[in-house]
């Protein structure tokens, strides 16, 4: 039984209360609550019932009730204190006390606390409604993934009809059968539980959202420039074109695949320190690797401009803009866990050489990488979902009509794209930012070098490392191959192509020991070596025309991989990188309204930039004449190559033999 002696042994004081602000009120109303506020304080600091009364005016009767209500535990986990003293505030729910009556269809009112009633009386009927709201895995009944309000009714009904209430009782007399009440009450259950019902029935965005606006200092927390640095991919929203010369000398639009945006984010001062336009449908640990090693050795410069394009004042990327930024190394890496596929190069390539640390995220988990997320909006925002080409967020959401066709008629072309992202960037870098106290990205930087007195000391690597043009090679060991026997001097094989040097072809002694070489996989025309015990043995370069034209690693094995199927013939007169290029410039579906397909013109654009080739349209094999020499699949074109035979070699596959 409830007494004051009880309540005042075990009852906070009063000044530790939740408070109310009665100015919200009105004047009636701020009176009331004034004179109830003071009769509880004198209450439970033990005046007499009589003082109380006297000096309030308030009736000595609604000591004890007013007390209880302000000891009652509030939604928010704290007992309500004076703010259950506002006048008409209700503590508990309404419960409905009359008997329901009889109601015409569309008769209105009257039916206040009708399901109130209908769950009191059948208590099991609420308790399966908010297993089935609630969608507990635990409770072993869910019916669907996320279910309805229209579904919950059905259901509600049905457990109606099983406890035999007849068609003239509540909801039955209503109608919509109760419906919007149904649906009322599922809002206020979900609302009741609401991280459950998050986490039960919302899909990703909503489940990561749930880890921000907690109300708590997050764990990690950074201040300073370079101490976080956040990098993660993005697709961009459009359809974009390159343009290839065509053999009359015309040039002609073909769309490309999507491409992605590579971006490093710096997380205190939200500077993008470094990016990259990829050429590929998928982002690679080489692309990675690019935008880190672009970030820490190379020196921004302006980019030169074919269209009216002019860089904000003082705008660029941090280490062309701040000498000191130049070389500068982070703290932490925050990447994605979606590129998780790409931890194994990125760790034992990158980490040892700069010496951070990596923090790979979960899947779908954006709200750790809020800056290069928040970035990327605006990007997509500001350019991308502004072109007639758009595709939007999805294909329901911002989507252009025709937007392949209008790509090409507008010749939105993926350069002027690159060059319109530059000057977004540069424009980034120096616009005041409201999470930084309105300065600029460059201006945060700037005000922590400045100010000697902070303590900050930015990383930076060596000078001769900011000048290693092999930053996150690859060494393998290989063996020296040769023969006193066959004459063959010595040389190393590495992905079916020789390489050697004037230096290692004298070391015959060297012929079936091993080396250690360093890889340069954006440029394998030549490569380092070294002895077993460390010694430098020099720079080997690849034999015949490998040598000629810059090429990455993996353009490399996709050249190999279509000389062992027979697509590509090379021999050693033909620059195999030009070969190659020639045949992803070729059309091969004759009857195509499109010059090249997406997926072939993207490689061959990627092709052309990593070796800085013209893009050229190549005739279809039926369209060549004479001067070409036929294989399978592919023609070599042979107007600028040398060869010792002066006619066509014979197909071998078409020579019978004969007795």
């Amino acid at each position: 039984m409830w007494t004051r002696r009880s309540a005042l042994a075990s009852t906070l004081p009063t000044v530790l209360w939740p408070t109310v602000n009665s100015e919200a009120m009105s004047r009636e109303q701020a009176q009331k609550f004034t004179a109830y506020r003071e009769a509880i304080q004198l209450y439970f600091a033990n005046e007499s019932v009589e003082n109380i009364a006297r000096q309030t005016g308030v009736s000595r009767y609604k000591f004890a009730r007013m007390a209880q209500k302000c000891l009652q535990v509030a939604p928010d986990g704290r007992i309500y204190g004076f703010r259950a003293l506002i006048p008409y505030i209700r503590t508990s729910p309404y419960e409905r006390r009359a008997e329901l009556k009889g109601k015409r269809q569309h008769q209105q009112g009257g039916q206040a606390g009708a399901l109130g009633a209908v769950l009191a009386r059948f208590p099991d009927i609420e308790d399966e409604l908010v297993k089935c709201i609630k969608q507990d895995s635990k409770l072993k009944r869910i019916p669907e993934f996320k279910l309805r309000a229209k579904d919950l009714h059905r259901l509600f009904i049905q457990c109606l009809k099983m406890k035999g209430v007849s068609e003239s009782e509540w909801p039955f007399n209503t109608q919509y059968l109760g419906l919007r009440t149904i649906q009322k009450y599922m809002i206020y259950v979900l609302n009741e539980n609401f991280t459950k019902s998050v986490m039960s029935r919302e899909g990703p965005t909503a489940k990561a959202h749930m880890n921000v606006g907690t109300g708590h200092a997050p764990f990690l927390s950074f201040e300073e420039p370079y101490d976080a640095v956040e990098i993660d991919a993005y697709r961009i929203d459009a359809h974009l074109t390159v343009a290839f010369q065509t053999p009359e000398g015309t040039e002609t639009e073909v769309l490309l695949d999507r491409l992605w945006l590579i971006a490093a984010v710096d997380r205190a001062s939200t500077a993008i320190i470094g990016y990259d336009v990829v050429y590929r449908s998928e982002v690679t640990s080489d692309n990675i690797l690019k935008v880190i090693r672009d970030a820490v050795t190379k020196r921004w410069q302006p980019m030169a401009f074919t269209v009216p394009f002019h860089y904000p004042p003082e705008g660029g990327l941090p280490s062309g803009v701040i000498p000191e930024a130049y070389g500068a190394v982070w703290n932490l890496l925050l990447l994605d866990g979606a590129l998780a596929h790409l931890s194994h190069a990125v760790h034992d390539r990158v980490r040892k050489q700069l010496g951070f640390v990596i923090s790979w995220g979960a899947p779908g988990h954006f709200e750790r990488r809020p800056n290069v997320e928040r970035t990327f909006r605006r990007i997509a925002d500001d350019i991308f979902k502004r072109l007639p080409s758009t595709t939007g967020s999805n294909p329901y959401n911002g989507r252009a009509p025709d937007g392949e066709a209008k790509a090409l008629r507008h010749k939105i072309r993926a350069d002027e794209a690159e060059q319109i992202l530059e000057v977004y960037v540069a424009q980034h870098n120096v616009t005041p930012c409201e999470g930084i106290s309105y300065l600029t990205p460059l201006g945060y930087i700037r005000h922590f070098l400045d100010n000697q007195r902070s303590g900050f000391v930015l990383r930076t690597l060596p000078e001769a490392s900011k000048q290693e043009t092999h930053m996150f090679s690859v060494t393998e060991e290989v063996t020296v191959r040769g023969g006193v026997k066959d004459g063959r001097r010595p040389y190393i094989q590495l992905d079916r192509v020789h390489y050697t040097s004037p230096v290692l072809v004298e070391l015959g002694n060297l012929i079936g020991e091993k080396l250690l070489v360093e890889i340069d996989e954006d440029d394998m025309r030549q490569i380092r070596a070294y002895l077993k015990n460390g010694a430098e043995l020099g720079f080997l370069v690849a034999k015949g025309r490998w040598s000629t034209t810059k090429h990455s690693r993996r353009t490399r094995k996709a050249i190999n991989s279509l000389m062992s199927k027979r697509i590509l013939v090379i021999s050693e007169f033909d620059d195999p990188v030009r070969v190659y290029l020639s045949y992803l410039s070729t059309q091969h579906q004759q009857h195509s309204t499109s010059p090249l397909p997406r997926k072939q013109a993207t490689n061959a654009t990627r092709v052309a930039k990593e070796s800085n080739l013209p893009l050229k349209i190549v005739r279809s094999p039926g369209e060549q004449g004479e001067n070409a020499i036929v294989t399978d699949r592919f023609l070599i074109p042979t107007s600028n190559r040398r060869s010792l035979m002066d006619k066509e070699p014979p197909t071998l596959r078409m020579v019978k033999n004969r007795r």
